[in-house]
């Protein structure tokens, strides 16, 4: 089984960079509806396995088109997803990045979150601001990670089990804070399938990339 990582669900603007972030819209819905009919089982988290033709879905920083985009195939094929939130920025924009990436990137409202909750797809905390946590003092590290959580409850009405590093930035010591706040499940940028994560805090994933072909795509699904 292998976890998959989204971040844009659309077409990117003519102006922005890091364009691989983003997967044109029609892409991903010919994606996921071959992966449909090869008969791979779009898992939650906890039937992830060691074996099996399984993938998890999982898109960062809940951007607006996720639900505009990715959603209504997700929700027409019974699919699962996890979206991991910048819990203090949401209804804002990506402000950790804007100005690298030249794209301001709406980020979904507690609304839009309350309704996809409703709809099953999980909510996964992605910190307050999106920080490097390893750059952080361990004080302000532990309140971006126990906050979000607490914050993303509170506002939301459900448990918050999953946690994802942002940038993919942590060691030892952030990850036994992520676990030490409750969370059951973390998830990394490291490239990998499910089966070779040291621990349930440390899960590799595939970083799908808007520039691939189809075959790419699925080669690296089923490799």
């Amino acid at each position: 089984m292998k976890v998959l990582m989204f971040h844009n669900v659309a077409k990117p603007p003519k102006s922005a960079r890091l364009k691989s972030l983003y997967v044109k819209p029609d892409k991903f819905e010919k994606w996921m509806r071959i992966l449909s009919k090869l008969n791979y089982k779009f898992v939650k988290e906890e039937d992830l396995a060691p074996k099996g033709r399984g993938v998890l879905l999982t898109f960062d920083d809940a951007y607006k088109d996720f639900l505009e985009n990715a959603f209504p195939v997700i929700k027409e094929l019974r699919a699962h997803a996890i979206v991991f939130v910048p819990a203090g920025l949401v209804g804002q924009f990506n402000r950790w990045d804007f100005k690298k990436v030249n794209a301001i990137k709406p980020i979904m409202s507690w609304d839009e979150l309350s309704y996809l909750v409703k709809a099953g797809i999980e909510i996964g905390s992605h910190t307050l601001s999106h920080p490097f946590l390893t750059k952080l003092s361990i004080k302000d590290a532990k309140r971006e990670i126990e906050d979000s959580k607490k914050l993303l409850e509170d506002k939301l009405g459900v448990k918050i089990k999953s946690f994802c590093y942002p940038y993919g930035d942590y060691n030892q010591e952030i990850a036994e804070l992520v676990r030490e706040a409750g969370y059951e499940y973390a998830y990394t940028t490291v490239k990998g399938k499910y089966k070779d994560s040291p621990n349930r805090w440390e899960i590799k994933r595939i970083y799908i990339s808007g520039y691939w072909t189809t075959l790419r795509f699925l080669w690296e699904c089923l490799k």
